[in-house]
């Protein structure tokens, strides 16, 4: 070891150099060249580590450095360097404690924001509305309407969100519920197909087709009316105003659908015992009044619609006829009165309607025996049809022989005068049927014809005709004229 003062050498325990007599100093003298050595050894260590020294190890061996000098400095100043060390540790201990201060807050803050940054996403809309789509993929029905439900009470007007909900009520087979979410639709979306559709569906399904009828008839999609026409029940449409014309009309009624259209034309209301209406209706002369119903295939019926005629064509288009319906114990000639000479009257007695193949009225004729329908049609020369008068009659003379009775005991007479019976001259068979009747003098008689039946089986009228009393079994021969009149000779 040698002096640092003179350079010569000093036994390791000397204090003071015995040649120069100072003291040897025990804490090195801060030399910078030989610091400049050793932070290039240093660095070379680093490079071979494969990194450079960062700021921070310039400082700590700056560091390093000051207090060496600083511990030198100490040697010759120990007042100075103490005061100087407990600043310097104050002021360490400030730095900890702004650094440990601002860990510290740093922490609250991430804390924070992680706090709200999930509470806003726990809360937001689009995260619940992904969940409920997940849980509704994902088949879990009573998740997706927890999380449907937390989004509605977000934006409670919102069609799509409700939309889900009832595909989720769908899928669960909850149709009330899922009703009343459609509904619930339509009061935010009248228009919205998808809910109208629904809903009528279930109509369908329930087979609930007058509330399907009424639900359609207030529904705002035309495209769905449409689509659904045929569970619809409109009221017909006339061709024609109502109100007065000088001339015949012809009538049309129309209808949407594949339904019937059934009308009157006596101010009664229509249903489907009315007349089914099939072609044009002829308004003649007189007063009208049509009322009309349009019934659906599957049996909803339209609210009626009731429109009047008045038709002056100075004509009276009306047959009229003189035994009015009812029912006769004692029975009537029928005849019609035609008022004009042109003019034409058919009749049926099938209860169908007459047309220009139907039988012509010449002449008066008896009431038939039982129950019997009659319809009159008339025409005139130029074509004009009138409505048609029907007439309803029951028969039921109050009488000691019933009609069989009244054959057996004429043909036993005819027999007794030694006449055929069975058989005529040519073979044909002889057939009696008794099916009408007539009041002579106070007296009731049933009309006995004669009739033939020839090999092809058609009956032919002989014009044979017996008057056969119903209290006393008297027999005339009879005969009616062309007025109706009837008259008896003996037998």
């Amino acid at each position: 070891m040698t002096c640092p003062h003179c350079g010569k050498e000093m036994q390791p325990d000397q204090v003071f150099c015995e040649h120069c007599g100072k003291e040897r100093l025990l804490v090195p003298v801060y030399e910078p060249e030989i610091e400049e050595s050793v932070a290039a050894s240093m660095n070379g260590i680093i490079d071979d580590l494969g990194g450079h020294p960062s700021e921070q190890t310039h400082t700590q061996l700056n560091q390093q450095n000051i207090q060496t000098e600083n511990h030198s400095n100490q040697d010759k100043h120990p007042d100075s360097s103490k005061k100087t060390a407990v600043k310097k540790d104050h002021h360490a201990i400030r730095q900890l404690n702004f650094l440990a201060f601002s860990v510290l807050a740093l922490v609250i803050i991430v804390a924070v924001f992680s706090i709200v940054f999930y509470l806003y996403t726990e809360n937001s809309y689009d995260y619940h509305y992904n969940k409920a789509i997940e849980a509704f993929d994902a088949h879990q029905m009573d998740e997706a309407i927890y999380q449907t439900d937390y989004c509605l009470s977000k934006e409670p007007d919102n069609v799509e969100l409700l939309l889900l909900k009832l595909h989720i009520y769908t899928q669960k087979e909850a149709y009330d519920q899922a009703k009343d979410v459609a509904k619930q639709i339509l009061t935010k979306e009248p228009a919205n197909d998808e809910a109208l559709e629904y809903l009528i569906n279930d109509y369908i399904g329930q087979e609930e087709y007058y509330k399907l009828a009424k639900f359609l008839e207030t529904c705002e999609s035309a495209a769905i009316k449409q689509k659904y026409s045929q569970y619809m029940a409109s009221v017909p449409e006339y061709s024609e105003q109502e109100g007065d014309y000088d001339s015949a009309l012809s009538l049309k009624l129309f209808s949407v659908g594949k339904g019937d259209i059934y009308y009157t034309l006596d101010g009664s209301t229509p249903s489907k015992y009315s007349t089914r209406y099939t072609s044009p209706i002829k308004l003649l002369a007189g007063a009208y009044q049509v009322s009309s119903v349009y019934i659906n295939e599957y049996g909803v019926s339209s609210d009626v619609v009731v429109k009047k005629y008045l038709i002056n064509t100075g004509v009276q288009m009306l047959p009229v006829v003189s035994a009015q319906s009812g029912t006769y114990e004692v029975p009537e000639m029928i005849s019609v009165e035609v008022p004009d000479e042109d003019c034409i009257v058919y009749y049926t007695t099938d209860g169908s309607n007459p047309d220009l193949d139907s039988n012509i009225y010449t002449d008066a004729f008896p009431m038939p025996l039982g129950n019997s329908t009659f319809k009159f049609l008339m025409i005139d020369s130029e074509g004009n049809e009138s409505s048609i008068v029907t007439c309803k009659y029951e028969c039921t003379p109050v009488a000691n022989y019933d009609c069989d009775q009244a054959i057996f005991v004429l043909k036993q007479n005819l027999a007794a005068r030694g006449e055929s019976i069975d058989f005529d001259g040519s073979g044909n068979e002889i057939i009696y049927t008794a099916d009408s009747a007539v009041t002579k003098d106070g007296k009731v008689y049933y009309l006995i014809y004669k009739y033939v039946k020839n090999n092809a089986g058609t009956m032919i009228k002989t014009g044979d005709i017996f008057a056969f009393d119903v209290q006393d079994a008297t027999i005339f021969r009879a005969s009616i004229s062309s007025k109706g009149a009837i008259s008896f000779t003996d037998f």
